[in-house]
């Protein structure tokens, strides 16, 4: 039985204007320089599933972690979390009742914690912010619950952030999160700061309370082998566009656009399986200034004259959603 979509993201844009000081453009008679981190993104995330976005630096998934979580306005495109458009300022009232639902774990675990602040004042707050206890002894009980969820030991709570270890301040961040009773969590990059050995840790730790407490996830990664290990779905960027949307088993098995191909080819072969391993070649394109058509062509080893010049629209192919003038030709994927 196909659950319900919990998030609706659709043709998202974001650009920035990274142009100099209005002065300095008329002296040096430049034009003003526009990057767009999120070109025409449309994603749905099933209630209960955790959908990945990876892909290589600059290639746009934190932007549109922070655009789904409310912490940067798209320039365009709408974004609607369990039935609400977050754009719609008529529904107040079931706006501020999401914001308790919606919560964000982000990639350094010491620069998101107050330093000054305890370690139970932070958990606390935003069961304090939306009022989610009756009484102050109420609050004190579901700090010291949540320490102990994450694996952590209540007494914990009297510490400063200073005096935790990496994968014991992620853990915090995590106890922050689930204080708020959260259905949608968006997980940035949550264990690329820490050691490979409590990287295992931290992502089985969030696996156990997704399954607890029906949780839905957006996890941001250019871990591939993290993605594979906690996502059910996929989507690939490159240069602000999704390329290709998989579920996880079908990508790692038979990825179909070239560069989900690329991306997988340069993970280090740990099973020794004989099979040719090929790094990643070029780089992502200047985002203020990207190539015509296909952003990808640069790079594509089955580049052809229209993928120079037409940007290919997403088509659908065994289950898959691929962005691909060689895969809708027939050229790729044979």
């Amino acid at each position: 039985m196909k659950k319900r979509n919990l998030v609706k993201v659709r043709n998202l844009d974001r650009l920035f204007d990274v142009s100099k000081p209005l002065l300095n453009r008329i002296i040096e008679r430049e034009e003003r320089k526009i990057l767009r981190a999120v070109d025409d993104v449309s994603i749905d995330i099933e209630e209960g599933e955790t959908f990945a976005l990876v892909g290589e630096s600059g290639s746009g998934k934190s932007t549109v972690a922070k655009m789904v979580v409310g912490l940067l306005p798209p320039t365009k495109g709408s974004i609607e979390i369990d039935g609400i458009d977050l754009s719609d300022k008529s529904k107040i009232k079931e706006l501020r009742k999401l914001r308790s639902e919606i919560q964000m774990i982000f990639q350094d675990p010491f620069a998101s914690l107050n330093p000054r602040w305890r370690v139970e004042k932070i958990i606390a707050e935003p069961i304090r912010a939306f009022k989610l206890e009756k009484n102050e002894k109420a609050v004190i009980a579901k700090v010291a619950e949540l320490l102990t969820l994450v694996g952590l030991d209540p007494s914990d709570g009297r510490k400063f952030p200073h005096e935790f270890s990496g994968g014991q301040r992620q853990r915090i961040c995590i106890a922050r999160a689930l204080a708020s009773k959260p259905k949608f969590i968006v997980c940035d990059e949550p264990t690329s700061a820490l050691d490979v050995s409590v990287q295992a840790q931290i992502l089985n730790l969030m696996k156990d309370l997704q399954d607890e407490f029906s949780l839905t996830f957006l996890f941001i990664s250019h871990d591939l082998s993290v993605v594979r290990h906690m996502a059910n779905r996929i989507g690939v960027m490159y240069l602000g566009r999704i390329v290709e949307i998989s579920n996880s088993k079908d990508l790692f098995e038979n990825p179909k656009h070239p560069y989900t191909k690329m991306l997988l080819d340069a993970i280090p072969d740990l099973e020794m399986s004989g099979k040719e391993r090929n790094p990643i070649e070029g780089e992502i394109p200047n985002p203020i200034d990207p190539p015509k058509g296909c952003t990808f062509h640069p790079r594509c080893p089955f580049v052809n004259e229209r993928c120079r010049k037409e940007i290919p629209m997403p088509i659908e192919k065994d289950g898959s959603i691929i962005t691909c003038h060689g895969v809708e030709e027939g050229r790729i994927g044979k």
